[in-house]
């Protein structure tokens, strides 16, 4: 008989109302590992209301059922791994007592803290994030930031971890955080085997974007630029040169260049190689491919000109970005 993986206890907190896909995306994650994994079941996930009873609001308008409410179980003798808080993103704050002396009775208990969107506004409360770097939802950054003016928080990243603290800017953003853990605990392949489930492009890491080039192509309502993000994100590794862009179009260079400057604000050329340079920071973090490896996936014509390309826009080389992410983990 085979070994069995001992089970993690997963506790979703939601403080009423929520985000619906904050609570749904992680959720459907675990449940898929526990489907896809060799020795069933490593999680065992709970979804804990913080409100009066079990029942959930939530602001697509409809409600949930929760496992269990806080008042429900003696907290302080149940076994927690992973504790994950969430809440929408416009609450900036006004949480019961009883809620957030809970949340900080849980420091020294739980291997993980996690937030989903606006969930790190409860956990700010507890004084448990003083000195630590931190992200939540783009749109509610400046906020934060204005209640919370001793923590440090990233506008960048689509997650970050901070020694036991993992904040997220939540919505689809959720199942990424919710992937690495899986990730971390389980191996990648469990993880990737779960993105494949889940139907998604990539399970994206914590530096990823929020507000990424690709997502920033999408929003232009440009029938040929929504034609050609796909095919450049499938013929990365070639030459794409304006001339070869303007071909797959049909259209000439002028035209093309005119229609990057109106619907993006860029050049062709600087869009791919910020496409090719989102693209070689995955690489770091999700595989061990040499730089050579790396660049050549991407587009680049050398390692050497990845390195310039890294150092112009992020400010350091690639190693020195594979070592920093390595010592966040």
């Amino acid at each position: 008989m085979p070994n069995r993986v001992p089970t993690k206890k997963i506790v979703i907190l939601s403080i009423p109302p929520i985000d619906l896909l904050n609570v749904a995306g992680p959720m459907e994650a675990f449940r898929l590992a526990n489907m896809l994994a060799e020795n069933k079941y490593p999680y065992q996930v709970e979804l804990v209301s913080a409100g009066p009873d079990k029942t959930i609001e939530t602001e697509a308008g409809i409600s949930l059922l929760g496992h269990s409410c806080l008042r429900d179980k003696k907290w302080d003798k149940f076994a927690i791994d992973t504790l994950i808080i969430t809440t929408n993103i416009a609450s900036f704050g006004m949480y019961p007592a009883q809620t957030i002396e809970w949340i900080r009775g849980q420091e020294s208990r739980v291997r993980r803290i996690c937030t989903v969107s606006g969930g790190i506004f409860a956990l700010a409360q507890t004084g448990m994030l003083e000195g630590k770097h931190v992200t939540t939802h783009w749109r509610v950054m400046d906020e934060f930031a204005k209640h919370h003016p001793g923590v440090h928080v990233d506008d960048r990243p689509i997650w970050v971890k901070d020694g036991k603290i993992y904040s997220s800017a939540g919505m689809s953003s959720g199942m990424d955080l919710a992937l690495n853990l899986i990730a971390d605990d389980h191996g990648d392949r469990l993880a990737g085997e779960v993105t494949k489930e889940l139907v998604m492009f990539l399970r994206r890491p914590a530096d990823q974007a929020q507000l990424s080039f690709s997502l920033m192509a999408q929003y232009s309502s440009h029938r040929s630029l929504k034609t050609l993000q796909p095919w450049i994100h499938e013929h990365l590794a070639q030459e794409l040169t304006v001339d070869v862009l303007a071909d797959q179009l049909a259209m000439s260079r002028s035209t093309l260049i005119r229609i990057f400057k109106h619907e993006l604000n860029t050049t062709p050329a600087k869009y791919i190689e910020n496409i090719r340079l989102e693209t070689a920071q995955r690489f770091l973090q999700m595989t061990q491919m040499n730089l050579d490896s790396i660049a050549a996936k991407c587009g680049f014509t050398s390692a050497d000109v990845l390195r310039r390309v890294f150092l112009r826009n992020i400010g350091i080389s690639p190693l020195t970005y594979r070592q920093q992410l390595s010592k966040q983990e």
